[in-house]
């Protein structure tokens, strides 16, 4: 038993030491959660259970923390309604299908190879769903989508799904939305950050009728997902598939987590999306004079927490691999996250020393190990998650 226990320790403090002090972590899915936000978790919370019809007795406090929690959501997005129950944001795109569509609707979204997400396409939901995706025209030399192209478009579908997992620039919601016939919404997974600082666009005034997504991309929260509308009879429908059919146990400790983080960004919002957004001009403007192909050109690159390499594939999964090698952390899409560089103190003038290191490898201009020990070194640095809490109520014993 002692042998696993011991292994169980080892692999955990060898993740923490690597990931932590000694890589450079561009995926623009992840961020560094604060130490009051992740403390949340050492709390009782994570043992317990509460449920909408008060099946669970003894939950009068944690009934009164997902309150708080949402009607924090609901102040910091300026919505009308909230719903933290889904457990990702995929969960709550689940619950946006499951309760507005039916078999043979048709659903419009951005396709996966125009960076869409996945999990609503024939690749995920909509074969599960056995509805009928149909995928918007997209503008490569805009990244963006084609709005002449997509207007005929959108009288048939009963669900358009704005937002993508590769989104450096605002989505046309407001000149598309007043064409749809159905509901439209916006899955602002990896913009949710963002939007809660005011500095990408603001769908629920856009003509979303709903606006959906995970909590932990450029959103500084835990892993999960949100579900926030200003349109009661939409809301309702969606909010009333959480349970029990979608999710059971809310995660409660999770749901304290995010009310730290959403208290974070009522302080700190718009102070930490201007940064991500000024770090991503910065960042690809200097990989693009250091000689490496990066999209949106033509529009400055990005307004997002997103910067895109412009090679094929094939050659960018191979990049990922090596960039590995060198302790810089990236997929294998050729996205590159400021986020959580920006949380942990990098300005724009430090985006020109990762894009040198990035270009380093890229280009072939150094070795892996080299490059390496640069990465290390500049990375001791930053170790301070900014943007947070410095102080916050402790735990009780």
């Amino acid at each position: 038993m002692s042998g696993y226990v011991e292994r169980l320790d080892r692999t955990l403090r060898q993740h923490q030491e690597w990931r932590t002090k000694e890589c450079l972590n561009l995926i623009p899915s992840e961020n560094r959660g604060s130490a009051q936000m992740k403390s949340m978790f050492l709390s009782d919370l994570g043992n317990r259970y509460n449920a909408p019809d008060r099946f669970y007795r003894g939950t009068k406090f944690s009934d009164e923390l997902q309150s708080l929690a949402e009607e924090l959501a609901r102040k910091v997005f300026n919505a009308r309604y909230a719903d933290v129950r889904a457990l990702s944001g995929h969960t709550a795109d689940m619950a946006v299908l499951l309760s507005l569509t039916e078999p043979g609707d048709q659903v419009l979204s951005v396709d996966p190879a125009n960076g869409g997400y996945p999990g609503i396409t024939h690749l995920g939901l909509g074969k599960i769903l056995r509805l009928e995706n149909r995928y918007f025209p997209y503008d490569d030399h805009a990244v963006n989508i084609d709005v002449r192209g997509a207007t005929p478009m959108m009288r048939a579908p009963k669900v358009v799904f704005f937002g993508s997992s590769f989104i450096p620039f605002p989505h046309p919601t407001r000149q598309l939305s007043s064409e749809a016939e159905g509901v439209c919404v916006y899955d602002a997974s990896h913009v949710l950050g963002l939007i809660a600082g005011g500095e990408f666009q603001d769908p629920l005034r856009e003509g979303c009728s709903l606006m959906i997504g995970s909590t932990h991309k450029s959103f500084p929260g835990p892993q999960g997902g949100i579900i926030l509308s200003n349109d009661e009879e939409v809301f309702n429908r969606v909010a009333g598939k959480i349970h029990p059919g979608i999710v059971d146990n809310i995660h409660l400790d999770r749901v304290a987590a995010l009310a730290v983080a959403l208290i974070e960004m009522l302080q700190f919002g718009k102070a930490y999306a201007q940064a991500v957004v000024k770090n991503s001009k910065a960042l690809a403007k200097a990989l693009a004079a250091e000689g490496v192909k990066v999209k949106g050109a033509s529009r400055g690159y990005s307004e997002s927490h997103q910067v895109l390499l412009d090679y094929d594939p094939a050659r960018l999964k191979a990049l990922s691999v090596r960039l590995e090698q060198a302790n810089i952390i990236v997929d294998e899409g050729g996205r590159i996250g400021t986020s959580e560089l920006t949380r942990l103190g990098y300005g724009p003038g430090d985006m020109e020393t990762v894009a040198e290191l990035l270009s380093q490898i890229v280009l072939g201009k150094k070795p892996p190990d080299f490059v390496q020990k640069k990465v290390k070194s500049l990375v001791k640095q930053f170790q301070q998650p900014r943007f947070v809490l410095t102080s916050f109520p402790k735990l009780p014993e």
